[in-house]
């Protein structure tokens, strides 16, 4: 069975980096996009609104579900959902139309966007709300603003704030918190207060990222009151692995499910190793074992 069928069957949930693209109808991508080195991607206040026209216009052209976004000076994120498998011809179209736009208004020649675009994929409701709360706390965490509410190059005021007629869907992540739009918000407002004291090392780090979605998705559930059981939960599978690895009777099969649920939610080996208390050879060991 290939990652695919398992994602397809609800056996991998979570946050997942993959060195090749997982492209399906109606999955669910966090995109982000950079300028390279040191050169930046929105000069001034016309190029946001500029990004945000051709933005707005590929999401109808190409069907898709906008959840939300944040722009920086020197790199974007985008959260969105594919009703066609047509995630690489969208994302060509944005990118190209803006640096085309950017080129010929600077006068400049060359790359404006650092190589391909970056695409995670998401199949879990817990962390697609983390995925946006990381999102929305970018350009705090990269000390753009005094509090992240006062950014204004995102969409963060959708989902704390009056709401207004608008091409994002922010009322699907929303609804996970709960039914009623005001009280979902407030929820909202309280993930993102805890999540801004999340400590992050690189904006753009995987590993980093990674790491705060999953701390994210640990205050949701801590303020929403999610038990662990509604689900299979990663907590709870290590302290399984761990109460079974003191009685000396781990099941061949439960160990390698894990390490490999903990691979698919981008852990790395390295983290895999503290986590469970096993050496590389036990790690090796476990990954071949049938």
């Amino acid at each position: 069975m290939d990652i695919l069928d398992k994602i397809g069957e609800g056996k991998i949930k979570g946050y997942l980096t993959i060195n090749k693209r997982i492209i399906f109808e109606g999955a669910i991508y966090h995109i982000t996009q950079r300028a390279p080195g040191k050169e930046i991607l929105f000069v001034e206040e016309a190029d946001y609104l500029y990004f945000l026209k051709i933005l707005k216009e590929t999401i109808k052209k190409f069907n898709l579900d906008l959840f939300c976004f944040s722009l920086l000076p020197n790199h974007l994120h985008l959260c969105l959902r594919i009703k066609e498998a047509n995630l690489s011809e969208a994302m060509k179209n944005l990118f190209e139309r803006y640096a085309d736009y950017f080129n010929i208004k600077y006068k400049r020649k060359g790359h404006v966007f650092c190589g391909r675009f970056r695409a995670s994929l998401c199949n879990d409701e817990n962390y697609l709300l983390a995925i946006s709360v990381y999102i929305h706390l970018n350009p705090y965490k990269a000390g753009l603003c005094r509090v992240p509410e006062d950014y204004r190059w995102g969409s963060l005021n959708l989902y704390t704030g009056f709401s207004k007629k608008t091409f994002v869907n922010f009322e699907e992540i929303l609804s996970f918190l709960d039914p009623q739009l005001d009280k979902a918000k407030e929820k909202y407002s309280e993930i993102l207060e805890e999540s801004a004291k999340i400590k992050v090392d690189k904006l753009l780090d995987n590993s980093s990222v990674k790491k705060f979605i999953r701390e994210v998705v640990r205050i949701e559930k801590k303020i929403t009151g999610k038990r662990e059981g509604e689900e299979e939960d990663l907590d709870k599978l290590i302290e399984d692995f761990k109460l079974m690895k003191k009685k000396k009777n781990l099941d061949r099969r439960a160990r390698k499910y894990l390490v490999e649920q903990l691979l698919a939610n981008g852990y790395a080996v390295k983290e895999i190793l503290g986590l469970l208390s096993i050496g590389r050879t036990t790690f090796y060991q476990i990954m071949h074992s049938s």
